[in-house]
C-alpha cells in the first residue's frame, strides 16, 4: 500500500518538474524573440571607431621574438593581410598597416612579400590615403631595393610608384617633381637588371622621357647609351635611338654610337660565344702583359670594369 502511494507521488513530481522545464523553455524562447530584434539593431549600429596597436617598436619586437624572427614575421604579415581585407569590407582606414609592415621587415629584412605589397596595403584602402602613407610606402620600397639590389621587378615597381602613382596625390609641386625624377632613376636601374619581364625595356623609354623633361640631359644620354648596350630588342633599340636623336646633339650622338659599336666589336672579337649579359658580368678584355707595371695614366686595354672601359673609349 505504501509502495503504490510512493510511486504515484514520484510520477506526479516528475510531471511537475517537466511542466516547469517546459515553461522555462517557452519563457526563454519568448524572451529571445522579444529581445533579439532590439539587440540586433543596436549591434548593427555599433561601429569600430579606431584600431588598437599593441606591438612594441620594431627593434623591441626583434628582441621579443626570442629568435623566432621569421616565424613572427610570417604571422604578423598574415595578420596584416587579413586585417586589410576586414578594413576594406568595413570601409575603415587601416591605421596601423605601416607599423605592422615596418615591424615585419625589421624582423626579417629578406622577406620579399612585404616590399611587393606595401604600396597596395598603404595607399589603396577604403579611404583616401594620407601623405604619411605615401612616405611610408616609399621608405619600405627603398628598404626593399636596398635588400634586393638586383631584383628588376621590385625596382620597376618602386620606380612606377614614385614616378606615376604617388605624384598625383602629393600637394607640393617641388615634391612631385622630386618623386618623378627619383622614380625615373629607379626605373633606369631596373633597365640595367632586365630579367624575364618583356615590358621592362619599354619602361626604360618612359624613364628617359621623365629625366629629359626634368632637365637631366646628360643623365638621359648616359641612360639611353646603357639601354642601347644592354637591350637586344630591336623595337626598343629603335625607340631609344630615335629619342637619343631628339635629346642629344650630333657630337653626343656620334660618341654614343661609336662606343656602342666598339662594345659590339669587343664582344665579337673576344667572347662571341657567350651572351651579352655574361660578357657584361665577365668584364672587358684585359692585356695582362701590356698592363703590368703601368703608371698612373690609364692605358688602352687595361680597364678592369666596363665603366672605366667606357670612360677610356670616350677619349678618342
Amino acid at each position: 500500500m505504501k509502495s503504490s502511494e510512493a510511486g504515484r507521488r514520484s510520477r506526479g513530481g516528475g510531471r511537475a518538474e517537466l511542466a516547469v522545464a517546459l515553461l522555462v523553455m517557452l519563457g526563454a524562447a519568448a524572451f529571445v524573440r522579444f529581445a533579439r530584434p532590439r539587440l540586433a539593431g543596436k549591434f548593427h549600429r555599433l561601429k569600430v571607431a579606431s584600431d588598437v596597436y599593441v606591438l612594441p617598436s620594431p627593434d623591441k619586437a626583434v628582441a621579443l621574438s626570442l629568435g623566432w624572427r621569421s616565424a613572427l614575421a610570417d604571422l604578423l604579415f598574415a595578420h596584416t593581410l587579413v586585417s586589410y581585407g576586414i578594413h576594406i569590407q568595413e570601409k575603415r582606414r587601416f591605421e596601423f598597416a605601416g607599423s605592422y609592415l615596418e615591424t615585419v621587415v625589421e624582423l626579417d629584412p629578406k622577406f620579399r612579400a612585404p616590399y611587393r605589397y606595401c604600396d597596395t596595403l598603404l595607399t589603396l584602402g577604403a579611404l583616401k590615403p594620407r601623405d604619411e602613407d605615401w612616405g611610408r610606402a616609399r621608405r619600405l620600397l627603398e628598404r626593399g631595393m636596398q635588400e634586393y639590389p638586383f631584383d628588376a621587378e621590385l625596382w620597376t615597381q618602386a620606380g612606377q610608384f614614385m614616378a606615376y602613382l604617388a605624384p598625383g596625390s602629393l600637394r607640393d609641386d617641388a615634391t612631385k617633381q622630386e618623386w618623378r625624377v627619383e622614380g625615373a632613376r629607379r626605373m633606369a636601374r631596373a633597365c640595367e637588371l632586365i630579367g624575364n619581364n618583356e615590358n621592362v625595356p619599354f619602361h626604360c623609354i618612359t624613364a628617359a622621357t621623365i629625366l629629359s623633361k626634368a632637365g637631366e640631359r646628360e643623365a638621359t644620354i648616359q641612360f639611353l647609351e646603357r639601354v642601347l648596350t644592354v637591350v637586344d630588342n630591336d623595337d626598343v633599340r629603335s625607340i631609344a635611338l630615335s629619342y637619343l636623336q631628339r635629346t642629344a646633339d650630333e657630337s653626343a650622338r656620334d660618341r654614343v654610337q661609336w662606343r656602342t659599336e666598339r662594345f659590339i666589336d669587343v664582344w665579337r672579337s673576344d667572347l662571341s660565344y657567350i651572351t651579352k649579359e655574361a660578357l657584361l658580368v665577365a668584364g672587358p678584355p684585359l692585356d695582362l702583359a701590356g698592363c703590368a707595371g703601368r703608371g698612373p695614366e690609364p692605358k688602352p686595354g687595361c680597364a678592369v670594369t666596363w665603366r672605366s672601359w667606357g670612360e677610356q673609349s670616350g677619349r678618342r
